[in-house]
């Protein structure tokens, strides 16, 4: 951005999707989420615009990569992974407080800063709570196998804010085994963390902790005792 002398990113539809009505309305529907998303750990939107080459959209660069390439590398530490967590579960906090849900939620769709800051991208999947536009056809499914819950893997218009979390644990659950979320096995995880992440990956959404703010509260008291126990072992 000359004129303002920063870098940016700029976001397209590829190739001939751009004559296809319900990619460039998925594309309207990603820039309308993030323009309603003022979050440090949501990517921003500068602008929405067209050209030769179709519409377009101007949001902010962020320079660290994708936490899918960071995995790619080797798991996280359980104290970085929890961070990341909980800062993505602020993101959704304030996501889900102006009704919009993700549903796409996945290592891809998590960008780093330089420091280390998640950033949650790509909306283009999100559901307006209780006003889709008729875009989602119901028993229609959209998202990423690996990183969907159960009840989106049936039908796409009747997720809501649990739906993310699961894909947040699933999240969670990668950054801290290294391993794919399909056949999860809870006993690879530290048995307080596994406790927190069992609750969230339940099939049944009602069994799931009900907000993203409960899901960070747990994770956080369950790391603090996994820590003091750790302190207790070395001091012993």
């Amino acid at each position: 951005d000359k004129s303002l002398g920063r870098q940016v990113a700029i976001k397209r539809i590829l190739g001939t999707m751009t004559r296809i009505s319900a990619a460039v309305n998925r594309f309207i529907t990603e820039a309308k989420s993030i323009a309603a998303l003022n979050h440090h750990n949501i990517v921003q939107i500068y602008e929405f615009g067209q050209d030769d080459d179709g519409p377009l959209i101007v949001i902010e660069y962020v320079s660290g990569g994708s936490l899918l390439d960071r995995l790619k590398k080797n798991k996280l530490d359980p104290e970085e992974a929890i961070r990341i967590t909980c800062q993505l579960c602020d993101a959704l906090t304030f996501a889900h407080g102006k009704g919009i849900i993700h549903r796409d939620i996945k290592p891809a769709n998590v960008l780093l800063t330089e420091d280390g800051v998640p950033k949650l991208t790509d909306f283009g999947l999100a559901k307006q709570q209780n006003i889709d536009h008729g875009q989602t056809a119901v028993g229609a499914i959209m998202g990423t196998i690996d990183f969907m819950p159960p009840e989106q893997r049936r039908d796409s218009s009747s997720v809501d804010e649990r739906s993310d979390l699961w894909s947040l644990a699933a999240v969670s659950y990668q950054m801290l085994t290294g391993k794919s979320p399909q056949g999860y096995r809870l006993d690879k995880l530290p048995s307080n963390i596994a406790s927190v992440l069992g609750r969230m990956l339940e099939e049944d959404p009602a069994e799931r902790f009900a907000s993203a703010a409960e899901f960070k509260e747990a994770l956080k008291l369950a790391s603090s005792s996994v820590a003091v126990a750790s302190v207790k072992e070395l001091t012993s």
